[in-house]
C-alpha cells in the first residue's frame, strides 16, 4: 500500500501566462506557493483482476477495460502507466476537490502519478513528475489549462516559474525557489489569509474563453504582458539581488494581478466577487486580495497585517487557515514490499 500528499497551491503574479497558447509565442513567468493543505492518494496492489476506485464517486472495472473507467485523469494514467493488475486507488482532500481554485486537480494528479511509480518500484524525479501530469491532463485529457500547478505540486515550496520556447523550437520549464527559510515562509504566511467565497465553479469555461482571447484578441495579450512584468519585477525583488528580500513588494503585485486578471476573462469576477475585495480592502485593513485559480469564485487570498479585522470583516465567509509548505507531492507510507 502507497499514500502520497501532495500540496495545493496559492498564486500571486504571472497566471494565465503560463499556458500554452501564450508561452510559446513569448516568455511566461508565475509565482506561486504551495500551502500545508493537501490531496492525499491511496493504491494498492489487489489479487484479483479488478480496478476499484473511491473518489467522489465509485468505481470498479476489469483490468483489461481501462477504457470504461469514468475518471479520465485515473483512466489516462493507467493507460499512461501501463497498469495490468489489479489496484485500489482512493482519493481525499483537506477540502472541496472541485471549482476551488488551489489547483487540486492536478495535485490529484501529480499524487497518482507518484504513487504509482512507488508502487512499480520506480523513482520519478519532480520534473518528469510534472512532464508527465502536464500531458496526462493537457494532452491525453484535453483540459484547457496551464503548466505551473502540476509544476507548484510537483516540487512544492515559494517558487518562480518560467515558461517558454527556447532557440531550437522547444519548450522550456525552469522552478527556480527565492530561497527563503523556514522564519521567512512562517513570516509571509502570518500576513496570508484565504477565505472560501461558498462558490465552487467550473474553470472550464473560464480557462477556454482566457486561451482563445490569447489567441485571437491583442489587447487580452497585452494584458498578459503586463501580468509577465509583474511577475518579473516581483521575482527580482523577492531573489534579493539587492541584498534584501522585499516581501513588501507583494501586496503591490497581487493588486496589479487581480486589476489584470479580471480583464482576460469577463467571467473571472463578479458582483459578489467584487463586493469581497471592496469589504476587505476598505474595512478590513488588507492591503491586497485576488482570486485563486481561474476565477468565478472558489478562495480569496488576502495580504493583511490585521487577520483579526480581516476575520471580522469577512465573518460571513469561511476561513481557510494554512502555512506556506517547502514540500512537494511525497510518499508518506510505503508497505509494499513484495512483488506480486
Amino acid at each position: 500500500m502507497i499514500i502520497t500528499k501532495t500540496p495545493l497551491r496559492i498564486t500571486f503574479a504571472g497566471g494565465g501566462s503560463d499556458m500554452a497558447s501564450y508561452y510559446i509565442k513569448h516568455p511566461a513567468c508565475c509565482i506561486s506557493a504551495t500551502i500545508n493543505k493537501y490531496v492525499y492518494v491511496l493504491v494498492k496492489k489487489r489479487f484479483d483482476k479488478k480496478i476499484y476506485l473511491k473518489y467522489s464517486d465509485n468505481e470498479v472495472v476489469d483490468v483489461n477495460s481501462v477504457d470504461d473507467v469514468k475518471h479520465d485523469f485515473i483512466r489516462e494514467t493507467l493507460k499512461f502507466m501501463n497498469i495490468d493488475y489489479g489496484v485500489e486507488i482512493i482519493n481525499w482532500a483537506d477540502i472541496p476537490t472541485k471549482g476551488t481554485g488551489l489547483g487540486s486537480s492536478s495535485s490529484f494528479l501529480v499524487g497518482l502519478l507518484l504513487a504509482l511509480h512507488t508502487l512499480e518500484g520506480r523513482y520519478v524525479s519532480k520534473e518528469s513528475l510534472a512532464n508527465q501530469s502536464c500531458y496526462i491532463e493537457i494532452e491525453k485529457c484535453k483540459k484547457p489549462i496551464g503548466v505551473q500547478d502540476q509544476y507548484a505540486a510537483a516540487y512544492g515550496g515559494f517558487n518562480q516559474m518560467r515558461f517558454g520556447t527556447d532557440v531550437n523550437g522547444g519548450d522550456y520549464k525552469e522552478v527556480k525557489g527565492f530561497g527563503f527559510c523556514d522564519q521567512d515562509l512562517r513570516n509571509l504566511s502570518d500576513r496570508l489569509a484565504l477565505f472560501y467565497t461558498g462558490v465552487t465553479r467550473e474553470s472550464k469555461e473560464i480557462l477556454s474563453t482566457q486561451q482563445k482571447n490569447l489567441i485571437t484578441n491583442n489587447e487580452v495579450v497585452s494584458f498578459m504582458h503586463r501580468n509577465v512584468i509583474v511577475a518579473d519585477k516581483l521575482s527580482e525583488l523577492l531573489m534579493g539581488y539587492g541584498g534584501h528580500k522585499d516581501i513588501d513588494a507583494i501586496p503591490a503585485a497581487m493588486r496589479e494581478n487581480w486589476d489584470l486578471k479580471k480583464k482576460f476573462a469577463g467571467s473571472i469576477s463578479n458582483k459578489e466577487l467584487d463586493n469581497i475585495y471592496d469589504r476587505a480592502l476598505t474595512i478590513g485593513g488588507a492591503a491586497a486580495g485576488k482570486i485563486i485559480g481561474a476565477g468565478g469564485g472558489g478562495f480569496f487570498l488576502f495580504w493583511t497585517d490585521n487577520k483579526k479585522k480581516l476575520r471580522e470583516t469577512l465573518a460571513d465567509y469561511p476561513e481557510l487557515p494554512f502555512v506556506i509548505d517547502k514540500y512537494g507531492s511525497r510518499v508518506v507510507l510505503n508497505m509494499e514490499q513484495l512483488s506480486w
